[in-house]
């Protein structure tokens, strides 16, 4: 027993021998060309390298033909961002608020603010509705190039495709979380895109399809609470406060590098023509409806109950923005005493008629809901068609 022992212990060592042999063998007749290759790796395109990063769920996705609709970075960043603007939970009577602006290097946009839960809990940025669609049909997805900031994790991101010249709340939305504190190409095909309204889903409508894209007027990129399913969910550890997304260029990819057309984002909708479209109802009752629900009511109101939760009655309250409107003296008295009457006098006007104003609203909107009943009518719905 002991003898074979020690014989196979003999010839396991000599296989090692051996096998260390061949190996230092291969390591030798490889080593030149080891040494080209190491020499061309500072030669490789260092973006092909970055565009194998992460797709909706944080899978790995390979590199495709991208087709950038907006970068932001470079001589034509600012009129990129000029076809972009705000679309925050102001609109629902929130206090988020958000902007997209240049960075101070030039090499990318900023979609930063502040989210507050209160009324609402979400950012926007939208392209500006546009007059001519995008066909979007020869495309497999959207992708975004950016990095988002440490507390991504805490906030649900979603990009918004409408397929319909309209402003309303019914559109196509993926959703994503990007990695915390690194550049990443985002990938989204269409397939990922559901129907939403608002940030429920549509019950019954299939995702969307190549085909649904080829007139596209508006892609949205959100932050935001809300999960996108079919009870409106809340991300169960959403964190209030300041975000910073780093955008650097946004557009459409396919899977398959092949070679296409380049797509050229139409001209906006100017303001002029965006009034034109409104519905006349909403043109006669903008004025009331800025009056009781506009932004800086609603930032009022945010900020009365913010000290009033502080302890701090009416007339504390008063006092308290007075001495803001004062501070440093940088407004005269009469100036603080003008603003402070008409501020109040607006709350008091508004308040007297909010009760009134919301009953004829909600008897508006019910006529025009009987009047497209009795029409056959339905609330438009982007059209549902095969891939």
């Amino acid at each position: 027993m002991v003898q074979r022992n020690g014989s196979e212990r003999s010839r396991s060592s000599s296989s090692i021998r051996a096998s260390a042999m061949v190996h230092l063998q291969l390591l030798l007749l490889l080593a030149p060309h080891l040494g080209r290759a190491v020499a061309l790796l500072p030669q490789l395109p260092l973006r092909a390298t970055r565009l194998r990063t992460v797709s909706r769920m944080g899978v790995s996705a390979p590199a495709s033909t991208l087709q950038p609709l907006f970068s932001f970075s470079g001589e034509g960043a600012e009129d990129a961002i000029s076809k972009w603007e705000r679309i925050d939970d102001v609109i629902m009577g929130g206090v988020s608020n958000s902007r997209l602006v240049a960075a101070p290097d030039g090499e990318c946009a900023f979609f930063e603010g502040r989210l507050r839960e209160l009324g609402g809990g979400f950012c926007g940025q939208r392209m500006r509705l546009l007059l001519d669609p995008l066909d979007l049909s020869t495309q497999d997805g959207v992708y975004l190039d950016c990095e988002a900031d440490a507390d991504a994790p805490r906030r649900a991101f979603k990009v918004a495709l409408r397929t319909q010249q309209d402003r309303g709340e019914v559109v196509y939305q993926a959703q994503f979380t990007p990695p915390p504190l690194q550049r990443s190409t985002i990938f989204l095909p269409f397939n990922e895109f559901k129907l939403v309204r608002g940030p429920r889903l549509v019950p019954g409508v299939p995702p969307l399809s190549a085909a649904q894209t080829n007139a596209t007027f508006q892609l949205s990129i959100i932050v935001t609470k809300f999960l996108i399913s079919s009870d409106g969910a809340a991300l169960p550890n959403f964190k209030e406060g300041r975000f910073r997304l780093k955008l650097f260029s946004v557009g459409t990819f396919t899977a398959v590098a092949a070679p296409g057309a380049q797509i050229s984002v139409p001209s906006p909708m100017t303001a002029e023509e965006q009034s034109a479209a409104r519905p006349l109802i909403l043109k006669l009752l903008s004025p009331l409806l800025s009056l009781l629900f506009g932004e800086p009511r609603r930032r009022r109101r945010a900020a009365n109950k913010l000290l009033e939760a502080r302890g701090m009655g009416r007339l504390r309250r008063i006092r308290f923005a007075w001495s803001l409107r004062r501070s440093g003296g940088r407004t005269s008295v009469a100036r603080a005493a003008v603003r402070t009457v008409a501020v109040t006098l607006q709350e008091a006007v508004a308040v007297a008629i909010s009760a009134p104003a919301g009953a004829l609203a909600f008897i508006i909107f019910r006529v025009i809901r009987l009047m497209r009943k009795l029409k056959g009518g339905k609330p438009k719905m982007p059209p549902l068609r095969s891939a």
